[in-house]
């Protein structure tokens, strides 16, 4: 197994050319609680698709506000970054179960909600606070969800309910993986029957290590974020794999490929990326941003842009234009339905995240 070589730039991966942005004066309203020419800067530590540049020197213009976005292509990257001193951003997209980890390693801080009138946007089926309080305090505010599904080539590939099938030898040197412990090793723990894909038992540790080592064998490229998993499928060097965002799915249907997704019957691990501020992103400008970025103008510009889910209910995503063949390919509609949310499992603080990390490690290594 190897690595496939990283893109450094920027860009993660081709986006979806689905229409054109949405922007209308109400969201670029000039920032009116600072001196008219007192420039100011907002660094984002963020995702691709989440915030393209023409949208940020957009809103930067109109608010006299430098924005500038780091996009990084996995939690692990994202927690080193700034761990590290590497990047120092105002803002940070972190997924719920990796909230603690960044609020105990100092790198971010309460968020007043109070300062968010659009968080009234987020949508009902999306029980976010639940996940996103650590001590007590909110420390992030939805901006996007999705799952992380089983997806296969279909002309290959017949669907299947279960992880299972990235073990059948019959894929060997077909199955794709990305490298990000975090959100990888939860479906590793569902695969092997793990009461609580979080809190694992020395047993159920040990049956993760035997699954990783059976699973190298099936592995020929590990991918580096959606850039590469998206080129990997589209070259045929994989069939099926864990996917890292449907939108990879969406990508390769967009180039003629016909890849499918489904969710898994031993459940299908699923992420809620919050907005979150260091210490430096505490100020009114700030809190304008994410403000913004919650509004249904941006929004609905970003969930037809990226195929992402947004925050948005089906409802207030059509009040804002779009249309159901582009809430189709999201799952947006679907999220109004319980049984849905039944087949999901959200990402929460894992038992040990240290031994996980070593174990991924030792899986890449050919040491486990």
């Amino acid at each position: 197994m190897t690595n496939a070589n990283p893109k450094r730039s920027l860009n993660r991966r081709t986006m979806l050319k689905t229409g054109g942005a949405i922007i209308t004066t109400a969201l670029f309203t000039p920032n009116l609680i600072r001196p008219a020419q007192a420039a100011e800067s907002i660094l984002l530590l963020t995702w691709e698709t989440y915030h393209d540049d023409e949208w940020i020197e957009a809103w930067g213009r109109a608010n006299n506000t430098e924005v500038r976005a780091v996009r990084i292509g996995s939690v692990d990257e994202l927690f080193s970054q700034p761990n590290s001193g590497a990047v120092q951003p105002d803002v940070l997209y972190i997924e719920t179960g990796s909230l603690s980890r960044f609020k105990d390693a100092g790198l971010i801080k309460a968020i007043d909600v109070g300062q968010l009138p659009n968080a009234a946007n987020i949508s009902p089926n999306l029980d976010w606070k639940k996940y996103t309080e650590v001590g007590g305090e909110v420390v992030g505010v939805p901006y996007n969800w999705g799952t992380q599904p089983l997806m296969f080539d279909a002309d290959v590939v017949t669907k299947t309910d279960s992880w299972t099938i990235l073990w059948d030898t019959a894929y060997e040197g077909k199955v794709n993986m990305f490298d990000d412990c975090t959100i990888t090793f939860p479906m590793i723990a569902l695969y092997i029957g793990a009461k609580d894909p979080f809190n694992l038992t020395e047993d159920e540790f040990n049956k993760c290590a035997d699954a990783l080592r059976a699973l190298r064998q099936q592995i020929r490229v590990i991918a580096r974020g959606f850039d590469d998993a998206t080129s990997i499928y589209a070259a045929g060097d994989a069939v099926v794999g864990y996917c890292q965002n449907v939108a990879v799915v969406t990508a390769l249907q967009a180039k003629g490929k016909n890849f499918r997704y489904s969710l898994p019957k031993e459940g299908t691990p699923t992420w809620i990326d919050c907005a979150a501020i260091s210490k430096q992103g505490d100020r009114p400008i700030v809190y304008k941003f994410l403000n913004d970025n919650l509004g249904l103008d941006w929004q609905s510009r970003f969930i037809k842009k990226s195929t992402n889910n947004g925050v948005l209910s089906a409802e207030a995503a059509r009040k804002a234009g779009l249309g159901d063949d582009i809430l189709k390919v999201t799952n947006i509609i679907d999220s109004a339905d319980a049984a849905f949310w039944n087949k999901l499992v959200i990402f929460q603080k894992p038992e040990n995240l240290d031994r996980r990390l070593q174990m991924w490690n030792d899986f890449k290594s050919g040491t486990l």
